[in-house]
């Protein structure tokens, strides 16, 4: 998109959406860009689904605390984060966007919460209607699969519909380890298998319907809350 195309676009006051993804670990067979490419896939089908909609570049990266020290894992802070979402949101905003939905492939809770700050930073200081939402979320909480969770099932199905050539052929299985209110210096041994849940009937029809499910839900969400 020009300079000329975007005033064109925000000269219509579209909806705006920013992806925000992650580059982390995801056990053997998914790629570090799992969440990045979920968060972008559901951004673009919005736009092909609805009138009027601004995709902005994805942001790439976000905050990690369990794998933040596994092998791929690119990790930022979370005042980095933060401030990276507001400033983004702030020069959208000074373009002239009044609506807008931040989506996170990424479900990290440090990493949800430096988001959720920076949108409440925004609308506390700007006339703006502005949502923030996880897709993982969304999915998971139609498709619940028993001790699912980072890699699983949900992620797997998922990835294997948007992109099933990135996807190894190996299918893990893995458990999440509670520690309870123990604070942990390295918190990977939450996650000792890299992944948590049973991937073996991970399948590219169950991720199509998830990721269907997911753009149906936020569609009904957007023309309720963000017209």
């Amino acid at each position: 998109m020009t300079t000329d195309g975007f005033e064109k676009a925000v000269a219509k006051k579209p909806l705006a959406i920013l992806p925000i993804g992650a580059t982390e670990a995801h056990g053997i067979h998914l790629p570090l860009g799992t969440d990045t490419f979920q968060a972008e896939y559901i951004a673009d089908a919005l736009s092909k689904r609805m009138k009027n909609v601004l995709v902005a570049p994805t942001l790439p990266y976000g905050n990690h605390s369990s794998l933040k020290d596994v092998a791929g894992t690119i990790n930022i802070t979370f005042d980095s984060l933060r401030s990276v979402v507001t400033d983004v949101l702030e020069s959208l905003i000074g373009h002239g966007i009044k609506r807008i939905l931040v989506i996170s492939g990424h479900a990290g809770s440090s990493h949800m919460a430096a988001v959720t700050e920076a949108c409440r930073d925004i609308v506390s200081e700007y006339n703006v209607k502005l949502m923030f939402v996880c897709d993982y979320a969304i999915a998971s909480s139609e498709f619940a699969y028993d001790n699912d969770g980072h890699g699983g099932m949900v992620e797997t199905s998922r990835m294997l519909a948007i992109d099933p050539d990135s996807v190894g052929k190996g299918r893990p299985k893995g458990k999440f380890v509670n520690a309870n209110f123990v604070v942990l210096r390295d918190a990977s041994l939450c996650i000792p298998d890299g992944i948590v849940g049973d991937t073996k009937d991970a399948s590219a029809a169950l991720g199509a319907k998830m990721n269907d499910y997911i753009v149906d839900t936020l569609i009904r969400m957007i023309e309720r809350d963000l017209k």
